[in-house]
């Protein structure tokens, strides 16, 4: 099953953990309007996506906020085991491209390392889709 992969210099996300991309950027506050619609723009255009150090910098905190949100909606931080909790009521693609809060938990969980590892690196986070 095809997917999102999300890499930033030495930081390789878990392997699809990009495909809630586009619906973890729609949950970001309207402060990140302009960062989110700049990324959603390089989806509809380019085969990448590719977040700046500046960008990644200004997205980390709004990327931290709804990643506790959703921890916090969830009541745990176990990823996998949200995905396995929501498996019998949504669809299994459709929930791994956002539908189900697990896979957009995975998915902030490592947008936030790659763009923690940006501003360390000093490298882009480029998302890639296959």
């Amino acid at each position: 099953m095809a997917g999102g992969n999300i890499i930033c210099g030495t930081f390789q996300s878990a392997d699809k953990s990009g495909s809630a991309l586009e619906v973890v950027l729609e949950a970001l506050p309207l402060q990140a309007h302009e960062l989110v619609e700049n990324v959603k723009q390089q989806l509809d255009t380019a085969e990448f996506v590719l977040i700046e150090v500046e960008q990644a910098k200004s997205l980390l905190p709004f990327l931290q906020v709804y990643q506790a949100q959703l921890i916090a909606e969830i009541g745990h931080d176990d990823w996998a085991r949200a995905t396995q909790e929501e498996e019998s009521s949504l669809e299994p693609v459709a929930a791994k491209w956002g539908s189900g809060k697990g896979w957009r938990l995975y998915c902030v969980r490592d947008l936030v390392g790659a763009c923690e590892n940006s501003l360390v690196e000093m490298e882009p986070v480029c998302i890639t889709f296959s």
